[in-house]
Order: C-alpha cells, then structure tokens, then sequence
C-alpha cells in the first residue's frame, strides 16, 4: 500500500527511500486539501494553491476545483529561484522482487469500493487478473481522473496499482507531470503499468528528455512483472530497434508472451505477421487462429481482418462468405471502415450469394463515409448522384477530393459540367 500523507507528488524517490523537494509539507497539503474541498470556498481554494504551488498534484486539483466553480483558474505561483532538475527514479532504483512460491495461491486484493471504482475508469487491459481493463480509446479521462483524485484525497493507504492507473488517466487527461509523480511512487511499490507508463512518458519527451533506452529499460521492468502490455512494448522495442539492437526472434519471443495472456495488440499483430509474411514464413492458419483469438478479445481490426481472408479466400485460405459477414458485422457493430466499406461493395455489386441491396450499400459506405473513410466517401458519393441527391453527392465527393482522392475529383469535374 502506498501511504499518501507520507510520500506525496512532489516526493523525490532516491534509491528506496523518499525526501521532500522543497521546503513545503505536501503531506500537510493533503490534509488541508480535503477541508478545502469540501468547504466550496473559491476563496480558500485559491488560497490553497497559491500557498502549496510548491506540491503540484494538489495544487492542480485545488485549481480544477477552482475551475468547476467559477469557470477559471488562478495562475501558479511564480518561482522566483528556479530548482536543480530532480533526480527522477531509474529501474536500478527498484527493489528486488521476490521470487514466487509456486505452491503459494494467488492473491487476490482486497481493493475498497473506492479502489474499485478507480479502476475500473482507469486501469489497463491486462493490468490484472482480477478486473477488467478500460481500452484507451474507450477510457473517459476527465471522469477516471475525477473517480480516482476524490479517492486519493480521502484515502490514507492505497494500492499501488490504483496509483498507478491514477497515472494513466492523467496522462489521457494531458496531465503529465502529475502522472509522472504518480508513476514514480506506483512504481516504486512495484506496479508493472506505472513502470510502462514512466517508459512511454521517456519514449515522448514531453516532460523528460527522450531516451528510447531508458524508456526501453522501463519497459523490460513492466514485462518482468507480468505486464502484458509492457511485454508488448518491449516486442515492439525488438522488432525496431528502439531502445535496444533489433533482434526479430526475441520480439516474437515477447509478443507470443502476451498473447498467452490474451492480449489483443500482440494477438493481432502476430495474426498480421503470420499473414503477411513478415521475419517468419507465411502460415495462412497461423494467422487466422491469432486473428480470430484477437478477435473475440474485441479487436474490430482483427475481424475485418478475418472478413477479408474469409471473403476472398487470401493466399489459398478457403472462401467463407458466411464467415465473413459474421466476421465484417462484428467489426462494423464496432465502426470499422474497412469492414463498412467492404460490406458496402458486397451488398451494391451482390457479390458471392450477397443479394444486391442498394439501401444496404448506401447505408453501410454512408456510415464509414461519415467516419471519415476515403474510398467509402467517394462511393457513397457516387450513389448518392446515383439516386439524384447531387448536393449530398458533391459534398461527401469534395471530402474525399480534400484528402486526395483522384476519382472524387473526377467525378466532380463530370457532375459540374467542367
């Protein structure tokens, strides 16, 4: 567990212990933050973060409170002497971890409402065996921030791993310093996913100089402790040379070790290179049985995938088209343009047993013209001129003409006469 009214966000973690930056007690800042908060005092908030500006996490949440009442926020205090850069924690800083006992059970936590609730809006797929993960594309940042800073403000003693998706929510919220703290005290406490997130924050530079090595480092921490995603990046590191020499055979290594654990990139991209070809001989049903695996852990990309292959039958695979309607459906329930698209052609050409379904057609290209696919803009385009809707037709033509799509602009040059 990680005591928040003893080690706070403006903590330095050298080694394995942890001293104040500052003359200011953060520690006391937690505890007046949560009489702030609940006094609604704009007042006193702004007051707050004027005399913690020293102790960032509270002081931003003390302006966030600020905004959510009057609309705006009081600057940051100025800092008349600028601070020596912080020494930040480096993976040789970690403890040990303990080797496992096989004849132990598993531990399940036993995480408070509270706890859950964090994680639920905030942690990551594969993150643990015991709760779902939220995808990122799927995570609401300003609500999981929300969940997850009114806990840390009331609770004294947290788990590391709710820290630790506290972090990832903040980085999706654009908070990145803050996530950066947080990420050094989860990680401390062992979180694989704070270890992955102090590696993408090294990838970006953003907050840190870039340095592909640590970050590679960071995210060989994170695989160590049973990360899926970070064996995933470290793959990736692998595959391209980022971070670490390129060594293709340790890169599948890892991306198989991910998969076993079902995660969905790994699953995918394995699915992928067994497809096409790429660092291992073509195995059309290697890569089908990857793909269907990442498919039904969710991946839209994975159907369509699937859907192709199955449609026309791809490098000697046998043609399904029953399987690939199932296939194309489940992704575009789940907005895929390709499989939107390819479902367009098949219902207006009536291809393979498909009746010819014009309503369909224009349904399915109008769907993924509107989600910003080119070809099915410039077909859906097409139709619509077909049908006499030549204003609609022209607009959804000029789209895709914007975007560089030579035909578009043809057929408008044919529409308005030029």
């Amino acid at each position: 567990m990680i005591r928040l009214g003893v080690v706070s966000s403006a903590a330095v973690l050298v080694v394995a212990g942890a001293v104040w930056a500052g003359e200011t007690d953060c520690g006391e800042a937690r505890l007046v933050c949560a009489d702030v908060k609940d006094s609604g005092s704009a007042t006193a908030i702004e007051s707050f973060a004027q005399i913690y500006a020293d102790c960032p996490i509270y002081s931003q949440l003390a302006r966030d409170l600020l905004i959510g009442l009057t609309g705006e926020a009081s600057a940051p205090a100025k800092v008349d002497d600028p601070k020596e850069p912080r020494r930040r924690l480096r993976v040789s800083d970690l403890r040990p971890r303990p080797e496992p006992d096989p004849d132990d059970p598993p531990q399940d936590t036993d995480y408070s409402d509270g706890e859950y609730d964090c994680l639920m809006a905030a942690a990551a797929p594969g993150q643990s065996p015991y709760f779902d993960g939220v995808k990122w594309a799927d995570m609401d940042a300003e609500n999981a921030v929300a969940i997850c800073a009114d806990l840390l403000l009331k609770d004294q003693d947290v788990d590391a791993e709710v820290v630790a998706a506290f972090g990832r929510a903040l980085i999706k919220g654009g908070k990145l310093e803050m996530a950066l703290e947080f990420s050094e005290l989860a990680a401390m406490e062992g979180s694989g996913l704070a270890m992955n997130t102090r590696a993408s924050l090294y990838n970006d530079g953003e907050i840190v100089p870039t340095e592909h090595e640590t970050a590679f480092a960071w995210y060989m921490a994170a695989a160590e402790t049973g990360l899926p995603m970070g064996m995933h990046n470290v793959a990736y590191g692998y595959e391209n040379g980022k971070g670490i020499a390129p060594d293709i055979d340790k890169a599948l290594y890892y991306f198989e070790r991910a998969a076993f654990f079902g995660y969905e990139p790994s699953l995918l991209h394995l699915g992928v290179i067994y497809r096409e070809g790429t660092h291992v001989a073509r195995d059309m049903q290697r890569a089908v049985d990857y793909l269907k695996m990442a498919a039904r852990n969710g991946s839209a990309d994975a159907a369509a995938r699937l859907g192709y292959i199955h449609e026309i039958g791809e490098n000697g695979y046998s043609k399904d088209i029953e399987q690939a309607l199932d296939c194309y459906f489940q992704a575009a329930r789940q907005n895929n343009v390709v499989a939107l698209h390819n479902l367009g052609s098949l219902t207006y050409h009536g291809r393979d047993g498909v009746p010819q379904d014009t309503e369909a057609a224009l349904l399915f290209w109008g769907r993924a013209a509107k989600l910003g696919d080119v070809k099915s803009q410039r077909k859906f385009g097409r139709l619509l001129y077909e049908i006499g809707d030549v204003d609609e037709a022209l607009r959804f033509l000029r789209l895709a003409a914007e975007q560089g799509d030579d035909e578009a602009q043809k057929l408008i040059r044919q529409i308005e006469g030029d």
